[in-house]
């Protein structure tokens, strides 16, 4: 999954033969895939934020389910002052996701002073271990972007308390949900066999209603196209 992420941010054109070329630059031209793009720079955005915001000298954030992890090195490469106030723990299952977040942000943490700590682990094991909030930590943003919606109903519910249970005081969790009403999906499940559990604004506002202690803010946001939501909550 983390090599169709890459896939989507190199260069478009590529391929073996013209067909071939074509046919990706069709695929990651698909509203779904701009969306995936569009992650990016909202992620991004909401990292900046929360080191403005914060007076601690180090800003604690994590990355659930983090592919590639190509927010934290877009935001390193066009802001590498904010490294030396981030400590950032990259959480994923695929050996080799985290292997290439290794490769690629080892530069970072010499040029720019930011932490970062690589966590090879099932979400769903810390989960059932009930080891996800010691692997966390108090954070004063955690943000998952591909993950959520993959889960049922009752195991998003469940990660979203234990991710809240993580977050420190005035922290902020964001999970992404592809929106009910992605216009890419006829391609995405009749083309690639590719089945997501799709939610509307309403399903994700449900979910996050659940979280105790309450919010004290919940609202939905989503990159400019809107096919990506995120459920945003702040403690």
């Amino acid at each position: 999954d983390y090599e169709m992420m890459n896939m989507l941010y190199r260069d478009h054109a590529e391929g073996d033969t013209l067909f071939a070329r074509v046919l990706n630059v069709y695929a990651t031209w698909e509203d779904a895939a701009r969306a995936n793009i569009n992650r990016i720079e909202f992620l991004g955005d909401k990292i900046r934020k929360t080191v403005a915001a914060s007076s601690r000298e180090r800003v604690r954030i994590a990355s659930v389910g983090c592919g590639p992890a190509r927010e934290i090195a877009a935001l390193l490469t066009a802001n590498p002052e904010l490294g030396r106030r981030l400590d950032v723990a990259l959480i994923d299952q695929e050996e080799r996701s985290i292997t290439y977040c290794e490769r690629t942000l080892a530069p970072f943490l010499q040029t720019t002073g930011v932490r970062i700590e690589f966590i090879r682990e099932s979400v769903r094991k810390l989960l059932t271990t009930r080891q996800l909030e010691q692997a966390l930590g108090a954070r004063e943003l955690i943000y998952s972007a591909g993950l959520f919606d993959y889960l049922s109903d009752r195991t998003f519910s469940a990660l979203l308390s234990a991710l809240w249970g993580a977050i420190a005081e005035g922290g902020t969790l964001a999970v992404g949900n592809v929106a009910a009403d992605n216009p890419s999906r006829w391609v995405m499940e009749y083309i690639l066999d590719w089945f997501l559990i799709h939610r509307s604004p309403d399903d994700l506002r449900a979910m996050g209603a659940q979280l105790s202690p309450a919010p004290r803010d919940l609202r939905i946001e989503s990159e400019p196209l809107g096919v990506n939501l995120f459920l945003v909550v702040e403690r």
